[in-house]
């Protein structure tokens, strides 16, 4: 694991084997948003997904998205430095819980890269002593998603939606259930 032991500030960074995970730029929003090409994207990076979530971000002002833990950070390519991906959280905690979520563009897609960046947010999420679970959400049949939920201490939930639900609770609360 990384040092993730204080809250992300700005300008910080969690460093896995493979990948950076650090804040989006005001400028790299901005350019999502226009799905403008900038020489960090690699190639099929911003996806639609990724302009719709930047758009959001700018429209509630975007010092959340650029400044805090509790929003998405740039997945980088540590050996090429180019982002390939979006990982984090839907936004702050709600009801002591947050959602983490994450994509990476399809050229790059079955590589492990979820597998080696979900363990280091869920640390992050439990930094704060608030948080008492982390949700997931999948669309239904998307068995790689629910082997690797699994697999990082995960347990699915009942769901009526189009999404199956997962959750996995703060550590120390598993033994007082």
């Amino acid at each position: 694991m990384t040092d993730v032991s204080e809250e992300l500030s700005p300008g910080r960074s969690i460093r896995t084997e493979r990948l950076v995970l650090r804040p989006f730029t005001q400028d790299e929003l901005e350019a999502i948003a226009d799905r403008a090409d900038l020489a960090q994207f690699a190639q099929g990076f911003p996806t639609p997904e990724d302009q719709d979530w930047a758009h959001t971000a700018l429209d509630a002002g975007s010092y959340f998205f650029t400044e805090t833990m509790y929003s998405m950070f740039a997945v980088v390519d540590a050996a090429s430095g180019q982002v390939i991906g979006m990982a984090g959280f839907v936004g702050p905690p709600i009801d002591h819980e947050l959602e983490v979520v994450g994509s990476v563009i399809p050229g790059r897609q079955n590589e492990g890269y979820a597998d080696e960046v979900l363990p280091y947010l869920v640390e992050l999420a439990f930094q704060n002593p608030q948080v008492k679970a982390v949700n997931a959400s999948v669309p239904w049949g998307n068995e790689p998603a629910r082997k690797l939920l699994l697999k990082n201490g995960f347990s699915e939930c009942p769901s009526d939606g189009f999404e199956a639900t997962y959750v996995h609770p703060r550590p120390e609360m598993r033994s007082s259930n």
